[in-house]
């Protein structure tokens, strides 16, 4: 598997993608199988991403239909942060016909998100999301995209999707329980985090939120 990434960009949209970054690294292309080592692999290894990205240059230059080499230059720019070449790669491999991969439109749509592309990280993550329905991150990220949008009733069910597909999967719950205080919703934050309370005891957002709930429902029972 390949780590994830991603880029900075500011309020709710920010506090998603650093959430999403840090719990789901950014899938990794599948390195074709052959020998030597693939740059891709190496550039994982070394941090050599200019190294790579020449690799994957001169191998479109010799196919310029390899789609799955698109896949991996774009994936490569991303690394490099240069989300525009980032985008411009991965639509051309989905252009191309490199369309059964839901890692390819998980990094895009986290690019799109990056860039200010909401609407584009929606469809981009549905499309992760119909290629591999059992990933429960595919469900968190598109969950983050719909509550950036201000769609809280389908943030929450891409976030309970998540869950039917991976009960332990603690970020869709945590994004959950931020979801409900925002709403005074204190059971069924509760529920949550006393779920999470279960799997993952030592989980120290969990020990936040969980302090946030005892204030805020105590403040609106002062009231």
């Amino acid at each position: 598997m390949i780590p994830r990434f991603h880029g900075i960009v500011c309020g709710s949209i920010l506090v998603g993608l650093l959430v999403i970054a840090c719990a789901t690294p950014a899938p990794v292309p599948e390195p074709a199988a052959q020998r030597p080592p693939d740059p891709l692999e190496q550039a994982i290894e070394s941090g050599d991403w200019e190294t790579a990205r020449l690799h994957y240059e001169r191998i479109l230059l010799q196919n310029p239909k390899d789609c799955r080499a698109m896949y991996h230059l774009g994936y490569i720019w991303g690394q490099l942060d240069n989300r525009s070449e980032e985008i411009r790669y991965y639509e051309q491999a989905v252009e191309c016909g490199y369309t059964s991969d839901d890692r390819l439109f998980f990094n895009l749509g986290m690019a799109y998100a990056d860039r200010g592309n909401m609407e584009g990280a929606v469809s981009a993550f549905e499309r992760a999301a119909s290629i591999q329905p059992d990933n429960a991150d595919n469900y968190f990220g598109l969950g983050w995209m719909e509550q950036a949008l201000g769609r809280s009733d389908q943030a929450e069910r891409a976030w309970k999707q998540a869950l039917a597909k991976n009960p332990d999967h603690w970020e869709s719950r945590l994004a959950l329980v931020r979801l409900y205080l925002d709403q005074s919703r204190w059971d069924d934050a509760r529920e949550q985090l006393d779920a999470v309370d279960k799997g993952d005891p030592q989980n120290p957002e969990a020990e936040d939120l969980r302090q946030t709930l005892i204030s805020r429902e105590a403040l609106e029972y002062e009231r």
